[in-house]
């Protein structure tokens, strides 16, 4: 599993795809709990679940992206997965950002997984020897 770049490729496409599906069943829940001011403002509400749709589309694509590239070479694969370390790096430090220095509050949970992909990401596109 940490020397197959390529199941790690399908298996972080597959995350990302859950991960936007819970953006939209759980839109309304994710908004008010980033942004509580949002539970006494219908149109605070409204936008926020509007920017989970958004991103649960794009989070999607990416994920399909990836599951699809599953059949790549080992090289490219490797190359994939270290590009998803950086952007899953990214997205954490904006993680970071967001919860203190604009006061949104963020789940451990999403803190957590994106380390996990983190991690998971650098160390099996590091491995010299793969599956």
């Amino acid at each position: 599993m940490f020397n197959n770049s390529r199941f790690m490729l399908a298996l972080i496409g597959i995350v990302m795809m859950l991960e936007s599906i819970g953006f939209i069943f759980f839109a309304v829940e994710i908004t008010e709990t980033m942004f509580p001011f949002s539970k006494n403002n219908p149109e605070a509400l409204s936008l926020g679940i509007s920017l989970r749709y958004a991103m649960a589309s794009g989070v999607f694509f990416l994920g399909m992206l990836l599951f699809l590239s599953r059949g790549v070479t080992k090289s490219a694969a490797q190359k994939l997965l270290f590009c998803c370390g950086l952007g899953f790096s990214i997205v954490l430090l904006n993680l970071i950002y967001l919860n203190f220095f604009r006061d949104v509050n963020i789940s451990v949970i999403i803190y957590a997984l994106h380390i996990i992909l983190v991690i998971l990401s650098f160390y099996v596109s590091s491995r010299k020897f793969q599956e």
